[in-house]
C-alpha cells in the first residue's frame, strides 16, 4: 500500500504539470490531466487513509517479564518453605526419631536431614559426662550401662545414640553428673551416623532434671566393675552401675560402724559380681563371667 501510494503521487505531479501546460498554450487537452490528476490524487489519499488505520488498529503486545529477584518476601518465603519441607517427624522422642531416621536406606538419610537441619528438638535421655560447654547425652536411657563417654566414642558401637548439647549457658550444666536424666532441647546441627558419629544440638538449653530410683537390680558389666574401687559408699557403687542392686547378705544394724552387707548384681551370659560393705564403705568386692 505504501508503493501504491508514492505511485499515485507520482502521477498525480505528472499529470499536474501536463494541465498546467495545456492550460498555457490553450490547445484544448487539459481536460485529460486534469482528470487523470484527480485520479492520482485519489488513489493518493486512499492509499495514506489505509496505512493510519493498519497502524491504529494494529494490536501491540508486550511481553512482562517478572524478574525472579523483585519478587515480594511473602512469595520469597513460601518458596523457601515449600523447599524446605520436613521429611519426618522432629516432635518423636529420641528413640522413635532415631530409629524412623535409621530405617531409611543411608542413600535417603542426608536429604531428610537437611530437611529439619536447624529445627529445634525436645528430647530426653540419661547424662554420659559433663564438660566445659557441652552436655554428652545417651538418648536410650533404658540401653545405658554406665559408659564412660571415652569408652563410647572409643568403641563406636553406640555413638550414634549419643547427643552433644553445645550449650551457650554453662551453668546449666552445674550438678549435673553420669547417670542424671535430663530433659533438653537445641537446634539440630549434626546427625548421628551408626558406628560413625553422634548427633550434635547448638544452642542447646536444659529444661529439666528428672532422676527416677529404679526398684530393678542395676545391671553390670566389666567396665563398671573396673571402675568401682574400696572405700566408695554404696550409693557411689550403685551410681555407676546404674541400680540398687539386691541385697542377699546382713549383720548388724544399719548405720552402724560394723553393719555388714552384701550386694549382689547380675550380668550378661551368667556373670555376676558382689560387693561387701563395712559401716557404708566398699570393703571386698568380687566377680564372675563378667564381660
Amino acid at each position: 500500500m505504501v508503493v501504491i501510494a508514492l505511485i499515485a503521487l507520482l502521477a498525480f505531479i505528472v499529470f499536474f504539470i501536463w494541465w498546467t501546460i495545456a492550460l498555457i498554450k490553450r490547445n484544448g487537452k487539459a481536460k485529460k490531466p486534469f482528470i487523470l490528476g484527480v485520479i492520482s490524487i485519489l488513489v493518493f489519499i486512499i492509499g495514506i487513509s489505509t496505512m493510519d488505520n493498519q497502524k491504529q488498529i494494529e494490536p501491540v503486545t508486550q511481553q512482562v517479564v517478572i524478574s525472579p529477584d523483585k519478587e515480594g518476601p511473602a512469595a520469597s518465603a513460601q518458596k523457601e518453605a515449600n523447599a524446605k519441607k520436613a521429611l519426618i517427624d522432629t516432635s518423636l522422642p529420641f528413640d522413635k526419631f532415631t530409629s524412623t531416621f535409621y530405617a531409611l536406606p543411608a542413600s535417603k538419610q542426608g536429604e531428610v536431614f537437611d530437611s529439619v537441619r536447624n529445627e529445634v528438638v525436645s528430647w530426653t535421655g540419661v547424662v554420659i559426662e559433663a564438660g566445659s560447654s557441652s552436655l554428652y547425652v545417651y538418648g536410650n536411657p533404658s540401653d545405658y550401662n554406665g559408659e564412660s563417654w571415652s569408652e563410647i566414642s572409643e568403641g563406636k558401637e553406640k555413638l550414634a545414640d549419643v547427643v552433644v548439647v553445645k550449650v551457650s549457658d554453662r551453668s546449666e550444666l552445674n550438678g549435673l553428673t553420669q547417670g542424671d536424666i535430663v530433659n533438653f532441647k537445641g537446634e539440630l546441627g549434626s546427625r548421628g551416623v551408626k558406628g560413625q558419629a553422634n548427633w550434635k544440638l547448638y544452642n542447646g538449653k536444659i529444661e529439666g532434671r528428672t532422676v527416677t530410683d529404679s526398684q530393678n537390680p542395676g545391671f553390670i558389666t566389666k567396665a563398671k566393675y573396673n571402675k568401682i574401687k574400696n572405700g566408695m559408699t554404696y550409693e557411689q557403687v550403685a551410681k555407676i552401675i546404674g541400680g540398687p542392686g539386691e541385697a542377699v547378705s546382713e549383720s548388724g544394724e544399719k548405720g552402724d560402724e560394723d553393719y555388714i552387707v552384701i550386694y549382689s548384681y547380675e550380668g550378661g551370659f551368667g556373670g555376676n559380681a558382689r560387693f561387701l560393705f563395712v559401716g557404708n564403705k566398699l570393703d571386698t568386692k568380687a566377680q564372675s563371667g563378667l564381660e
